[in-house]
C-alpha cells in the first residue's frame, strides 16, 4: 500500500527515474541549501535520501536569490551509465543547465549552463542515441496573459551545447489555457507521449498528455484530458493543487505517476506542495489515473517524530541561500554563529530548518547559552517577509510575527541557563511557548502560502542574529507529528 503523501512538507516537483530497480526521485528546494534532495527507493513506500544535486558553493551563485527564487523543477534521467539532472537557476534572470553524475548520491558536476535555452522547467528526453531539451516559454507576442509554449531542440552532450532547428511542439490543450509546464516526453509503442501540467500552479492546477508518431510532431491531446485534476471536487477537497507530474515505469509494465498536490487547511496550507503517487493503467493508449477512482485517493494519517539530543549532523538542516558555514558540531550540540544578518534581513542568516511535515505537530529547539548580544530563537518561515518566531533578545522571551514587517504580540521574562523553545500546530492554530511561559497563538494562515505568496512551505529551526560571530549553543531538537 502506497501511503500518500509519500514525501511530506515541502517537497514539490517530483521527477522520478529507475535503474536496475532502484528508483529515484528529485524535488525542488528553490531558495534553499543543500539543493535538489534526490531520494531513493525500492518499493515506492519507503524513501531515503541519499544526496543533494546542489552541495557546493563553486556550483551556484545564490547572492540573488529571492524569496521562492533558486531551483525550479528539475527532471532526473539516466543515460549509458550516467545520470543527467536538468532545472531552471531563478537568481538575476533565468539560468537553464545540467549537472552530472555516475552515483545519483554524488558528486554532481559543475553546471553545464545553456545560454540559448529560453524559460524554464526544462526536462531531457533520450531516444536512439540522442539527447532532446524540452522546454517552456511565455509566447511572444501573447495574446493573452500566461500564454505559454513547449519547445523541443537538440542537445549535444560532448560540445554542451544546443543544436539543430527548434521547433514547438505544444502551446495549451484547453482554450485560452495558461502555463503549460513540467513538460516530460516518454516513447510507448511507437508513440511519443507529451506530459504537461496547465492552469497554473494553484487550485485550477491540472495534468494533460498528448501524443505523436514523430518526435517533433504533431501531438494530438487525448480526448479524456485532463487526466488527472482536482480542480472540478470543489475547495472543501482534502487533497488540491494537484499537478506537476511524471510517469515512470515500475517492474511488470506497471506504470505509476508522481505529481505535487497540497492538504489545505480552511483555504490555507503551510506544509507546501508535497510528493504523491498514483497507479496508472494504459487503456485504448493512453494513461488512466487511479483508475476507478479519477483523484488522489484521501490522504493517510500518519504519526512519527525526529529528535536529537547533542549534535546532529548539520547535512539533516537546510539554509537559506548559503551552506551552514555559520554552523559547527561541539560535544553538546551545535553552534551557531550569526552572519550579522537577521530574519528578513538580505543575506543568509543564521538559521539551521527542517521542514514542518504536519499541522498537527510540535517542534521545539534547547538552547544551552547564549553570547552577549545574541538575539535567538525558534522560528517557523515561509519567508523573509513572512514568518513566526519565538525571540530572546536578554532575558526576555517574545513572539514575533512578520508579514512585511515585525509585530510583537507578546513578551515574558525568560530566566539564564538552557530554555526550551516550542511551537506547537494544529488546526486552531500555532501556539508559542519560552519554557514555562506561554506566549500566545497565531492562526496557520498567518504563515501559509496563501499570506506569504511563492512556491514553497513551511520550515523550522533554531537562528541567531546580532552582531557576526555571536553564538548560541543549541543541544536538542524535536519533532513530533500527530496527525
Amino acid at each position: 500500500m502506497i501511503v500518500n503523501p509519500i514525501l511530506r512538507g515541502m517537497y514539490p516537483d517530483p521527477s522520478v527515474c529507475r535503474v536496475d530497480g532502484t528508483y529515484y526521485l528529485v524535488n525542488s528546494t528553490f531558495e534553499y541549501l543543500p539543493g535538489m534532495p534526490i531520494h531513493s527507493s525500492t518499493d515506492l513506500k519507503s524513501w531515503e535520501l541519499i544526496g543533494h544535486a546542489v552541495h557546493d558553493r563553486a556550483q551556484f551563485d545564490y547572492s540573488s536569490v529571492a524569496d521562492s527564487g533558486g531551483m525550479f523543477a528539475p527532471t532526473l534521467r539516466y543515460h549509458e551509465g550516467v545520470f543527467y539532472l536538468v532545472c531552471t537557476h531563478m537568481g538575476e534572470r533565468a539560468r537553464n543547465f545540467y549537472v552530472t553524475a555516475t552515483d545519483p548520491a554524488g558528486p554532481w558536476s559543475a553546471p553545464v549552463v545553456l545560454s540559448d535555452a529560453q524559460g524554464i522547467d526544462p526536462s531531457l528526453f533520450f531516444h536512439e542515441g540522442r539527447a532532446w531539451w524540452v522546454g517552456c516559454r511565455e509566447v511572444e507576442p501573447q495574446e493573452f496573459d500566461g500564454e505559454t509554449e513547449v519547445w523541443l531542440r537538440e542537445l549535444d552532450l560532448e560540445r554542451g551545447e544546443l543544436v539543430g532547428p527548434e521547433t514547438i511542439i505544444w502551446t495549451r490543450t484547453m482554450y485560452r489555457a495558461v502555463w503549460a509546464e513540467g513538460p516530460h516526453l516518454y516513447e510507448r509503442d511507437g508513440w511519443f507521449y507529451l506530459l504537461t501540467a496547465e492552469g497554473g500552479t494553484a487550485f485550477e492546477h491540472s495534468v494533460m498528455i498528448a501524443r505523436s508518431r514523430d518526435l517533433a510532431g504533431p501531438y494530438l491531446p487525448a480526448k479524456t484530458n485532463p487526466i488527472l485534476t482536482h480542480r472540478h471536487l470543489g475547495h472543501g477537497v482534502d487533497v488540491q493543487f494537484v499537478g506537476h507530474a511524471e510517469l515512470f515505469e515500475g517492474d511488470n509494465d506497471e506504470w505509476w505517476m508522481a505529481m505535487l498536490a497540497v492538504r489545505p487547511l480552511d483555504g490555507h496550507h503551510v506544509l507546501g506542495r508535497e510528493t504523491h503517487l498514483a497507479r496508472v493503467v494504459w487503456e485504448d493508449g493512453w494513461p488512466v489515473v487511479n483508475p476507478g477512482h479519477g483523484r488522489l485517493d484521501p490522504p493517510v494519517p500518519l504519526s512519527g517524530s525526529w529528535g536529537s539530543d547533542g549534535a546532529p549532523e548539520v547535512r539533516d538542516f537546510l539554509s537559506v541561500r548559503g551552506f551552514a558555514d555559520f554552523a559547527s558540531a561541539t560535544p553538546e550540540g551545535i553552534l551557531l554563529e550569526s552572519t550579522g544578518a537577521g530574519l528578513g534581513m538580505s543575506g543568509p542568516t543564521a538559521a539551521l530548518l527542517r521542514r514542518v511535515t504536519s499541522t498537527e505537530s510540535e517542534v521545539s529547539v534547547t538552547l544551552e547559552h547564549r553570547a552577549a548580544g545574541a538575539v535567538t530563537g525558534l522560528v517557523l518561515r515561509q519567508s523573509d517577509a513572512v514568518h513566526a518566531r519565538v525571540e530572546i533578545a536578554g532575558s526576555e522571551a517574545s513572539l514575533v510575527v512578520r508579514n512585511g514587517e515585525d509585530a510583537t504580540l507578546a513578551t515574558a521574562a525568560v530566566p539564564d541557563g538552557p530554555v526550551t523553545l516550542s511551537a506547537r500546530l494544529s488546526r486552531d492554530g500555532i501556539t508559542f511557548s519560552a519554557g514555562a511561559a506561554e506566549l500566545g497563538s497565531v492562526p496557520l494562515a498567518a504563515i501559509s502560502t496563501e499570506t506569504a505568496g511563492g512556491f514553497v512551505g513551511t520550515t523550522f529551526g533554531p537562528y541567531v542574529s546580532g552582531p557576526a560571530g555571536a553564538s548560541v549553543l543549541f543541544t536538542a531538537w524535536s519533532q513530533d507529528d500527530r496527525e
